[in-house]
């Protein structure tokens, strides 16, 4: 499953019940990708990305895809409860509305020191969908939100230093690296070096980011992915 229908629609429900909404609400829109409420007809392609093992090394940090069961509670229980605070995110292809990604902005702190922030996740699932600028787009489009919707002063994120594009990517949207640390993940203690980066609503500029001229210069495919199934994202 995918693509969301071109229209929003309804899936078959029993008299009574609320039947499930195909597509969900808009929330913002670029030139190239819209940010919409995820609901559940999202699950099933949700899992699909997060069963795929090109996905999990690219975004998870023990490494390991997620399995059916894990995957479900990973949606219903924390995607679906963040997009119903508005900090969770379908993202649709433009010119098809077609479901290719989710994000979500999660960890919001409280205002220590001055500060309110929260920890920015991103997958394009879609993987023919990937080198096409969606990710810079969607990252910058998730940061307004951020930033004008929910008042944040800053955006932070974790991105593995084997994933050179996404670094690129999110250079582009005005993230700076802030520092750097090593994790060493499953029973082969295979070592990660895990790139931690953060950008400033200060430093933000809040115009729209042309990828018309280059829309592969730096793409993250996937960054930040799910937690391991018995926690929150970390």
């Amino acid at each position: 499953m995918g693509d969301a229908p071109d229209t929003p629609g309804t899936a078959a429900a029993s008299p009574g019940a609320e039947p499930d909404v195909a597509v969900g609400a808009l929330v913002r829109e670029g030139r190239l990708v819209r940010l919409r409420t995820h609901v559940p007809a999202n699950r099933s392609a949700f899992q699909r990305w997060y069963a795929d093992e090109e996905i999990a090394r690219l975004v998870r940090h023990d490494q390991e895809p997620l399995n059916e069961v894990q995957s479900r509670g990973y949606f219903d229980t924390i995607i679906l409860p963040l997009t119903a605070r508005g900090l969770a995110y379908a993202i649709h292809e433009v010119a098809t509305d077609a479901l290719i990604g989710t994000t979500a902005l999660t960890d919001v702190s409280g205002r220590r020191w001055g500060t309110r922030s929260a920890l920015f996740r991103i997958v394009i699932g879609e993987k023919d969908r990937w080198g096409r600028g969606y990710g810079t787009e969607a990252t910058w489009l998730v940061a307004r939100e951020a930033f004008e919707t929910h008042g944040l002063d800053q955006v932070r994120l974790e991105v593995f230093r084997h994933n050179p594009r996404a670094l690129a990517a999110y250079r582009r949207v005005g993230f700076r690296i802030v520092g750097e640390h090593t994790e060493w993940v499953g029973p082969a203690r295979t070592q990660l070096q895990v790139v931690e980066m953060a950008l400033d609503r200060k430093h933000f500029v809040p115009d729209p980011i042309s990828t018309a001229e280059d829309p592969r210069r730096g793409e993250p495919g996937m960054v930040s992915g799910a937690p391991p199934p018995e926690s929150e994202p970390v």
